[in-house]
This record gives structure tokens, C-alpha cells and sequence, in this order.
């Protein structure tokens, strides 16, 4: 019972942090007269962008760059900016379709290879896109 209330408090925290983020975002967009490029988010959709933003949106300027994105690459990201001991992070990870960022465009149940293709979902897509906005200064 006591772990769930602090799993509770915690995402709490995370999301007030995310808020708090946003805020700091528009101040400092409003400093520069860009608030009008700024989107305003759900709180869901907010703590989402502040956890997995920069993952999606520096898989997205791979993609851009070369056209495609192998599974290699994205480990490489992945512990970049979450550490070394990142593996497959697999809550990032589903089917085309799916509310996962990305997705290896491989059979199901297929061992996994560095130099396996990865492309993100439409969601993955979105989330990078949002945090390119909420982030002005890093895009440029």
C-alpha cells in the first residue's frame, strides 16, 4: 500500500516537473516574442514530450538525414541519453500503429540485429515533433 502512494507522489513530481518545463518554455519564448509557436499540451501528453521528446525527435533528424535508421543507430541514442546500460528499452519499442515511438520493421520473433530497420510510428512522429516546438532554441 505504502509503494503505491509513493509510485503516486512520484508521478506526481514528474508531471509538475514537465509543467514546470513548459513554463520555463513559454517565459522564455515570451522573452522572444515566439509564443505563438508554442503548443499547449495535456498534462499526459506534456510529461510524455519532457521523458521522450529529444529520444524521438533525434531519431527523427536520423531519419531525415539518411532516409532510414537501423536498430544500431538507435542504441546508440538510447544510451546517449539514458546510459550505457540501456538494451532494447522496450516501452519504446511496439508494432507500426501502435502508442510506441518506434518499431523494427523486422518479422515478430526475429533475433534482433544491429542492422535491423527501425522507422518511428505515427505517435513517435508526433512526440518529436511537439518537444521541436517546446524546444525552439535546440531545433533552431
Amino acid at each position: 500500500m505504502e509503494q503505491n502512494k509513493i509510485k503516486d507522489l512520484m508521478a506526481l513530481l514528474g508531471r509538475q516537473q514537465a509543467l514546470g518545463k513548459q513554463i520555463e518554455a513559454r517565459l522564455t519564448a515570451e522573452l522572444h516574442d515566439e509564443t505563438s509557436s508554442l503548443p499547449v499540451l495535456a498534462l499526459k501528453d506534456l510529461a510524455r514530450v519532457e521523458r521522450f521528446g529529444e529520444v524521438a525527435h533525434r531519431h527523427l533528424l536520423v531519419t531525415e538525414a539518411k532516409g532510414s535508421m537501423t536498430l544500431g543507430e538507435s542504441l546508440t541514442i538510447r544510451r546517449q541519453l539514458f546510459g550505457d546500460k540501456v538494451q532494447t528499452t522496450a516501452n519504446l519499442f511496439g508494432v507500426k500503429g501502435s502508442g510506441a515511438l518506434f518499431y523494427r520493421q523486422t518479422p515478430y520473433g526475429k533475433t534482433r540485429q544491429d542492422s535491423d530497420p527501425v522507422a518511428l510510428t505515427e505517435e513517435g512522429k508526433r512526440i518529436a515533433g511537439l518537444w521541436r516546438k517546446s524546444h525552439p532554441a535546440v531545433t533552431g
